[in-house]
């Protein structure tokens, strides 16, 4: 069987691709299963400064869940496993010790739009649209999706989103928050690498736990963000890096930094 999610390692970035363009690049368990697989094996890895999830060719970043495969589903207990898996695969982006980048290389449909908005960040294509038609198909996100999208754009913009199932351009989309820049052209990996350039210069352990704090604020209580960014900054001062930046700092040249 074809491989169903490719990797391709871009400098310090690994590139993720879900290679199913014949199925526009939906997600199935089985590509939940690899998403999952993958990240077990770059869990603290070091070397990475960022992952970025794109799909293969020009026309589909990912059209949502594997439809087919879940008209095949017999009981509530399938269906739930197979979005158990889903969801998954989104909290370990969140939690992943490197920020998570969406390459938008096309249409984002549904659970498509659920991927981005599990990223920490996102580039799209220009010809890319993004929509969540989930209430014109008599369903909800079944990933937490519109947790997401409230907390990423807010009430009266997500209940747009939602409520009329439109597609949106990637300048709408751009406008409405849901990603954070335009490719130039259609290199959108390349777009997406550019971010990895401005990760290379920060200290690995830093940027990770600049990440926790960013999403504890995001979605947990403020004073559990405020105590978790008061005991990172002192965990965080009397690292080997931190001392090394300012050394690096007083002699004049660029730090370089060990992870520790």
């Amino acid at each position: 069987m074809a491989k169903i999610l490719k990797q391709e390692r871009r400098g310090n970035a690994l590139v993720l691709i879900i290679d199913r363009p014949e199925a526009g690049n939906s997600l199935s368990g089985e590509v939940s299963q690899a998403f999952l697989d993958v990240l077990d094996e770059i869990e603290g890895d070091h070397s990475l400064r960022a992952v970025i999830v794109t799909g293969a060719g020009e026309r589909f970043f990912c059209t949502g869940g594997d439809v087919k495969r879940y008209a095949a589903l017999q009981t509530k207990d399938e269906l739930r496993e197979i979005m158990r898996l889903a969801r998954t695969m989104f909290r370990r982006f969140e939690a992943l010790h490197v920020p998570v980048i969406a390459a938008v290389n096309g249409l984002a449909i549904g659970g498509g739009t659920e991927i981005l908005l599990a990223t920490d960040l996102r580039v799209a294509a220009p010809h890319a649209e993004i929509s969540m038609p989930q209430v014109r198909l008599g369903i909800i996100t079944g990933w937490e999706g519109y947790e997401r999208l409230v907390r990423d754009i807010g009430f009266s913009r997500a209940m747009q989103v939602v409520t009329t199932g439109e597609r949106f351009s990637a300048e709408e989309a751009y406008r409405l928050g849901l990603i954070n820049k335009i490719a130039a052209d259609k290199d959108v990996v390349g777009a997406a690498m550019q971010f990895v350039e401005s990760f290379d210069k920060a200290a690995p352990l830093a940027l990770g736990r600049a990440k926790r704090v960013i999403h504890k604020a995001a979605s947990g209580p403020p004073e559990e963000a405020h105590d978790l960014a008061a005991d990172t900054f002192v965990d965080l001062w009397f690292t080997e890096d931190h001392r090394e930046a300012e050394k690096a700092f007083a002699e004049k040249r660029t730090p370089v930094f060990r992870g520790k």
